[in-house]
């Protein structure tokens, strides 16, 4: 989604670039602010609250003087308040968020105690994106005009939020250490290690073994290339097919972590 704004914002006329938040330090993240008149945030949404990262990024920002801000999140089905939780985080920072968006995307949560639909089809997905990039569209021709709009920033939206974000907030720390290994599949290629923005998996030398500081991004149980990521002790059913693997075809999530040896920048 980011890439597709910077797409969208340069095809009107904007310098525009998006960089992932695990690629970048606080001190760089400052001069990149320093030098922009608009900057945005975007994050996936989880129970209507934001990754932890993403918290502790925003935590690290520098203040600024009233400068104009985009929030934005994905989202599987909805989040009520999802852009406006992002922009609480941001507020006595200096920053003005005059736009705020929503973006439905696939659902990634393929863990077998949840057996939640979800699907590789590109068809499919190819629906999903192509509503999603109107409005992409749309956000983006407010942000050229000038025009505020912000999605999800009343009363009514934050009391939906509630409803999923206070028990998601109650029990996530119980939920932090449900990720494990399968030994006995494992290829010991390290992928798990790589993509995991929390560091919660870690080699021992002769085990991969957890931390318990899982965020719950199931990137690791998603994108092991043989399946060997458990969660409560349960691994992936086969019957479902694959796990879900991004957005659209060949995705690479390294391109978050700038491990793939690509600009990290897009």
């Amino acid at each position: 989604m980011a890439d597709e704004l910077v797409r969208q914002l340069k095809g009107k006329g904007l310098a525009a670039m998006a960089y992932s938040i695990e690629t970048i330090s606080s001190a760089e993240a400052a001069v990149l602010i320093g030098e922009s008149a608009l900057v945005g945030f975007g994050y996936p949404i989880y129970g209507s609250d934001l990754p932890d990262p993403m918290k502790n990024f925003m935590a690290g920002l520098p203040e600024v003087s009233a400068r104009k801000t985009l929030v934005f999140c994905t989202q599987w089905l909805w989040s009520g308040d999802g852009a406006a939780i992002g922009a609480s985080f941001l507020k006595d920072k200096g920053y003005k968020v005059d736009w705020g968006e929503h973006f439905l995307m696939p659902n990634n949560v393929t863990v077998s105690i949840i057996r939640l639909p979800y699907t590789n089809d590109p068809a499919r997905l190819s629906i999903i994106l192509n509503r999603a990039r109107k409005r992409i569209e749309h956000i983006a021709e407010k942000i050229v005009s000038g025009k505020p709009f912000r999605r999800g920033f009343n009363l009514i939206s934050f009391l939906l939020g509630c409803l999923q974000r206070l028990p998601y907030r109650r029990f996530y720390h119980k939920l932090r250490n449900d990720i494990a290994v399968d030994s006995l599949t494992c290829i010991d290629c390290g992928e798990c290690v790589r993509l995991c923005p929390a560091e919660n998996i870690y080699y021992n030398g002769n085990d991969y073994l957890t931390r318990g500081s899982c965020i719950l991004c199931l990137r690791c149980y998603n994108f092991c290339p043989v399946t060997a990521i458990t969660y409560m002790k349960r691994s992936h059913l086969q019957s479902r097919g694959e796990p879900y693997r991004g957005p659209v075809e060949n995705f690479d999530p390294n391109v978050l972590t700038g491990t793939n040896n690509q600009r990290t920048e897009y």
